[in-house]
């Protein structure tokens, strides 16, 4: 079995048999005429590596997650999500988190590679507990 990629304007780009890329090809993004299996798609530099949603009120409850391990509830507002597999280079993710409070902060000790720390404020910078708290990490794991 053959495939052939085409553009916007149906022009074909690529055509190519069937073969499957590499966990090097999905992280420096060449592998444009091979298929990607499912477990190598976690490879790709714009797939999250992490995502958690939680209630942070009393108990913390994981309502869904992938690849976390746990979640600690350190404080009124200050919640730590612990990674399974752990992102490799401090400089080289990003922390994405959203809450249903006015604001939400990263740990002021900079970024972590195995958890992610966040804080959730009201307008007036005090921690309070949240219902609802998304977090995600998109980066090289």
């Amino acid at each position: 079995m053959s495939w052939t990629f085409y553009n916007s304007n149906g022009e074909a780009l690529v055509q190519h048999a069937e073969s499957e890329t590499t966990q090097a090809e999905m992280e420096a993004e060449t592998a444009v005429a091979k298929f990607v299996p499912p477990d190598l798609v976690k490879h790709s530099p714009g797939v999250a590596k992490m995502w958690i949603q939680l209630d942070g009120t009393g108990t913390v409850t994981d309502n869904g997650s992938y690849n976390v391990s746990g979640v600690v509830d350190n404080s009124v507002g200050d919640y730590t999500a612990t990674i399974d597999t752990d992102m490799t280079d401090t400089g080289r993710y990003v922390m994405v988190a959203f809450a249903e409070s006015p604001n939400v902060s990263d740990d002021a000790a900079g970024p972590n590679l195995g958890s992610m720390r966040v804080r959730t404020q009201d307008a007036n910078d005090n921690l309070i507990d949240v219902n609802r708290l998304y977090l995600a990490l998109l980066g090289d794991q």
